[in-house]
């Protein structure tokens, strides 16, 4: 097993090393945005999109830019309705093969629809990862991978117009032979996904991944994700020892009962998932609980589009310059610029326009330039910029709330921050002396102004106990969202976290 697992990640190796190459040596950047973005245009422009915004006379990026505004999801809903109802060429020339569900974090979920150009613009970005990873990272070829699998605890659904709704696993990412490939080296059996309950789909997963004794990679998302799959597998352990194999049930055992996972899996080299902005405190529990693990934090990735992959050794992600063409927004002045444009230490909105349908999309996603990679910028994900809670006024931001509650130095294994009917409470999990929350957030005017004048009340402590991470993730299911893509929130636009979690007020 320990050969063919290599001799998989060997020919990947070598499919992917040309996709590798062409970014570490160095691209014409400017080029090969240009040319990305008129071979959207060109391809699309007989489509009802295309048409109305006259793609087909379209040779400039000023001429894009004056003909085609910037947009959100709203501005798509006609054409996505016609999608949903089976209708051709609204936003794309090829044929819409599904709708992805989005995470619906910040927002209601929202369905992007996906072609089979935009699964080989995705593959731009993963492909170049993956060799990166399997080239350079020592013992990571001879094991087995972890890849997050989202349960269906619903059946398969269609629109009335018969286009297939959602992924069930990153597996679907990849093409259609290498992620036939891959399957011999899954340590988790994908049928996962297809558990008719989250209990059984939990089970399911810890077996296989505590059968697996030569794991080496851990592919997820929120790294909350994995570590209730690992309290899963603590909790449940009499029972899940008694279906292992004789020998390996002697060699975890111990270990299995006292949580010493990193004992579990000798040969586990890495764990790649979100380590910034809001899963920093998550990816920094994670990193304790496997300590001799290489943590690399995932690259910008979401549902509309593939916008940065991480790179062994360098700080920040790299943009994917051949995946989309991207254009960003200064946060500074509101300026539009090109990628080749871009200013390390600069902190930018991104928009993409894709393959999928998708032009000059908001994405919502702020990066900060972190320097560059052969050319190519390095981002580095900080928050999305439409997350804004506004009860008074005040417009609390989630970037303003997360660098707040950094600046108080609260050690914590939990902490969020959420309205409620006349003000605010942080929900947070320490044994720290909490300082005066409701003065450091009066450093933002239009809190302290709608405070002075009364209309919000003094900024409530909830001192959350029990299992907070878990009953988070619980409830973002019940509303909804997918498992696996749930991304921790320091700031929730939902009220009544109090009647979810566990604990009291101070």
């Amino acid at each position: 097993m320990l050969l063919m697992c290599y001799l998989i990640h060997s020919v990947l190796c070598l499919q992917y090393k040309k996709e590798y190459r062409r970014m570490s040596y160095g691209i014409d950047l400017r080029r090969v945005q240009e040319e990305k973005l008129q071979h959207i245009l060109q391809t699309n422009r007989t489509t009802v999109f295309g048409e109305k915004h006259a793609f087909a006379g379209l040779d400039t990026i000023d001429a894009y830019r004056a003909a085609v505004p910037l947009s959100t999801y709203e501005d798509y809903a006609e054409y996505l309705d016609r999608i949903r109802d089976g209708g051709k060429k609204q936003l794309t020339a090829e044929d819409v093969l599904l709708l992805e569900l989005t995470s619906g974090s910040a927002s209601a979920s929202k369905m992007i629809p996906y072609t089979a150009s935009l699964k080989k613009d995705f593959q731009q970005g993963i492909r170049p990862w993956l060799y990166d990873l399997y080239a350079h990272e020592k013992g990571l070829k001879s094991g087995k991978s972890y890849w997050s699998v989202t349960p269906v605890v619903t059946e398969k659904q269609w629109t009335s117009g018969g286009v297939p709704i959602g992924f069930e696993e990153d597996a679907q990412y990849f093409g259609k032979w290498e992620a036939w490939l891959l399957r011999f080296a899954f340590a988790a059996d994908p049928e996962a996904a297809h558990a008719k309950t989250m209990e059984d789909f939990y089970f399911r997963t810890s077996l296989s991944l505590l059968a697996c004794k030569n794991l080496t990679l851990v592919s997820i998302w929120n790294p909350t994700y994995f570590m209730l799959i690992l309290d899963y597998m603590h909790e449940h352990a009499p029972m899940l020892l008694e279906r292992l194999p004789k020998r390996r049930r002697s060699e975890i055992r111990e270990h299995l009962l006292h949580r010493e996972f990193g004992n579990i899996w000798m040969n586990l080299r890495l764990i790649s998932c979100w380590c910034d902005a809001n899963a920093k405190t998550s990816a920094d529990h994670l990193q304790q609980i496997f300590p001799q693990v290489h943590m690399q934090p995932k690259g910008l990735i979401a549902t509309e589009g593939f916008i940065s992959f991480p790179v062994l050794g360098e700080k920040g992600a790299v943009l994917s310059a051949f995946s989309h063409y991207f254009e960003f927004i200064s946060l500074a002045d509101d300026a539009v610029c090109s990628a080749w444009e871009l200013q390390t230490g600069g902190q930018y909105e991104v928009v993409i326009t894709t393959s999928g349908g998708l032009y000059r999309y908001r994405m919502n996603d702020v990066v900060e330039v972190t320097g560059d990679f052969h050319g190519i910028p390095k981002v580095r994900f900080i928050g999305k910029r439409d997350r804004v809670c506004d009860l008074f006024g005040e417009k609390l931001h989630e970037i303003f709330v997360r660098v707040t509650l950094e600046s108080l130095h609260i050690k914590n294994d939990f902490c969020m921050v959420a309205p409620s009917v006349d003000g605010y409470i942080l929900y947070i999990q320490t044994n720290d002396p909490i300082p005066d929350v409701d003065l450091a957030f009066r450093a933002n005017f239009h809190y302290d102004y709608c405070r002075k004048l009364g209309q919000l009340r003094e900024m409530r402590v909830f001192k959350v106990t029990g299992h907070p991470a878990q009953a988070y993730v619980e409830a973002c299911v019940q509303q909804g969202q997918k498992l696996g893509d749930i991304k921790p929130a320091v700031l929730s636009c939902r009220s009544g976290w109090e009647s979810i979690f566990e604990g009291e007020f101070e």
